[in-house]
Order: structure tokens, then sequence, then C-alpha cells
């Protein structure tokens, strides 16, 4: 049986007594450009306050897996055991697959429970599918999927939080009738949540739209973290001959504490299938995105051997300390079809470009 239902999320917290082990794999002289973690996708980065290092949830299969770092470059292996598994449940949507977006640490005095005693918990929000297609780095426009959650005292087990919808799902996508029934009816991936105030959330995912033949990038709104509210579309592909002409999808979104803004790193899909990276920003993080650039921040290796040759995407950006100090971190795929995670720098104040790291690889 899941959870009992937490109450609303209050104020993000500001430090947790949680520490990274050291990192336990041999530097390599051979490691790609920028690439960081082998046979790994989707990453989810969050620094540990106090000094006590970095956290790395990511897909692994069908599941998800988590390893630790104290500098965001060198990852430990795997910690077993995995932090969460496809359901057994028959009847859930997602028996097949199970894939990180996004995991919030928040603090409410009316979270504590018997099985929660500590009021700060981790929320990981989820994709979850019944398809094992899913499990692939750049799944099909067919493949179903829904967005779930699962909270956490320790980041590493979870216990999942049944949501409105018949299947578990934190909600579906659109049913017959509805008025944005034709770019939902397949599905709603990568739900990535921003806290904007006290019971104000909101969720940047998307879907498919039927009309265009693309994926577009939605927003749903939620005062608990449980129950939303779909409100639209707030970003769609670009026009013809940009890097994003065929759809934009796995938006993440921050706050740019310099800019007083917010900033979404986004997938976007050119004529020929090519992933790459862009960016927008906007003032409320609500509605008027706009591009800052028509060129994408971050492209795939131009040589045929490299790491991320055949794409990049599912990017996570995450702020340093300095104003316009940020790490992106992000999915490479090859020409073998091998998926890894790896990470860039920020160039210059305006983010418009991102350089790719040296770092050590970890083969899982």
């Amino acid at each position: 049986m899941p959870a009992a239902m937490p109450s609303p999320p209050g104020r993000l917290l500001a430090s947790i007594p949680l520490r990274c082990h050291a990192p336990t794999q041999q530097p390599s002289t051979t490691a790609a450009r920028g690439l960081l973690l082998r046979g790994a996708c989707s990453p989810v980065v969050k620094r540990v306050p106090d000094g006590g290092g970095w956290l790395l949830w990511h897909q692994s299969g069908p599941r998800v897996a988590l390893s630790t770092s104290m500098d965001g470059l060198r990852w430990s292996a795997p910690v077993s055991p995995d932090p969460l598994l496809p359901s057994e449940d028959w009847w859930t949507f997602d028996t097949a697959c199970v894939r990180p977006s996004d995991v919030l640490l928040v603090s409410s005095p009316a979270a504590s429970s018997r099985r929660f005693p500590s009021s700060a918990v981790y929320w990981l929000y989820y994709t979850g599918s019944t398809d094992e297609r899913f499990g692939s780095p750049f799944p099909d426009a067919d493949v179903p999927a829904l967005p779930g959650l699962a909270i956490s005292q320790d980041g590493r087990h979870w216990a999942r939080i049944e949501g409105d919808h018949h299947t578990g799902a934190l909600f579906s996508v659109a049913e017959e009738g509805e008025k944005s029934r034709g770019w939902e009816a397949r599905c709603i991936v990568a739900p990535k949540v921003v806290m904007h105030a006290d019971r104000d959330l909101r969720m940047y995912y998307h879907s498919f739209d039927e009309m265009s033949q693309r994926h577009a990038i939605g927003l749903a709104r939620s005062r608990d973290g449980i129950r939303w509210k779909k409100t639209g579309k707030v970003l769609e592909g670009g026009r013809a001959g940009c890097f994003d002409e065929c759809g934009v999808q796995h938006g993440h979104v921050v706050r740019d504490r310099a800019a007083r803004q917010y900033v979404m790193v986004f997938e976007g899909v050119d004529a020929d299938g090519r992933v790459s990276i862009g960016m927008a920003v906007s003032e409320d993080g609500l509605k008027e995105w706009r591009r800052s650039s028509e060129m994408p921040v971050l492209c795939p290796s131009y040589d045929d051997e490299g790491w991320d040759a055949a794409g990049v995407g599912s990017p996570y950006l995450v702020q340093m300390d300095g104003a316009y100090d940020w790490r992106l971190y992000y999915m490479g795929v090859g020409r073998d079809g091998e998926a890894s995670i790896g990470m860039a720098y920020s160039e210059g104040q305006a983010l418009l470009k991102f350089e790719k790291c040296d770092a050590i690889a970890y083969k899982m």
C-alpha cells in the first residue's frame, strides 16, 4: 500500500544531516570530454548542504539508481539497494519502467508522521510507464507515460504517494472531451517542479501534440505538490530551420538569482531528428517564455566516435555559489546507442554557451 499522504510542503529546507561517501572509481586517462558516468541517463543532481557532497539520481535500465560525489564530478558506483524500482502492482502506471525527473527537499511542521517522524523529506517526481520502450534514451512519442511521486527521509529509501488517478499517477493525459485533448492524448513526461512560494508549486512537463506532430512543454500548478491543475502549453517548437523546429521536451526550470528571472533548459529536436539543448527565460515562469538564442547552448559531439555524438538531452541546471556560475548536467547518447551522463560549465554572464568539462568517467 502507498504511504499516507503528507501535508502540503512549506518552505525549502536549508540543511539536512546527510553525507556522501567518497568516490570509488579510479582515474581514467581516456575519459571523453564532459563525460561523468557511463550507462546512465536522466540526471537529477542536488548539492547536499553544509559541505555534505552531491547526490545524483539517474535512470539505469528500468529503475532509478543513486550515485554520490564530493565534488559533483567524480561519482561513486550506484548505492545498494536501488532507490526505486518499477511497481509490482498490476494496476499501476509504472510497472515496466521508472525514470527520475526532479527532487525537492521540503519541510513542513505538519508533515511529521509515524512513518516520517522528521519534518524534512525528499520529494521525488518521476515518470512511470507500462511499456518497456520507455527505458530507451529517447522514447518514441507513442510510449505511454504518466507522472508519479515518492517521498523519502534520506534520499535512498522511497515510499510512493498515490495520486488522484486510478493508476496511482498524479494526473493523467487529457480525457475525451477535454479542450486540450489534442496535445496531451498520449503521455505526460518529465515532471519537473519549482516551488515558487508557499502553496504555489509549478510543474513543467512535456507531451505530444497530435495536431502539430511534435512535442511541447506544458505547465501544471498545485498548492500541495500532490493535486495538480494543468494550465496549458508554455513552450512549443521553433520556426523552420531552427534546432528545435520539430519539438521541445524535458524542460528544467530554475530561478536565476542574479537576473531575477526564470531560466529553462530543454531538449530541442531539429528536422533531421538531432537532439540539442536550448534555453529560454521568463520573468514570472508562467508565460511569455522567450528563447535566449536561436542556437542551442549545447550540441552533440561532432566527432562520430564521441560518447554524445548521437544527441544530448535531459538537461538539469544547477546554480553554483557565484551569480554567473552554473553547471549543466545532461544525458548524451553515442552512435552505438549507449546513454551516459555528462556536465558542462557556463561561460560568461549571458548563459548563452556551455563548455564541456574534463572529468573522470565511471562505467556502471
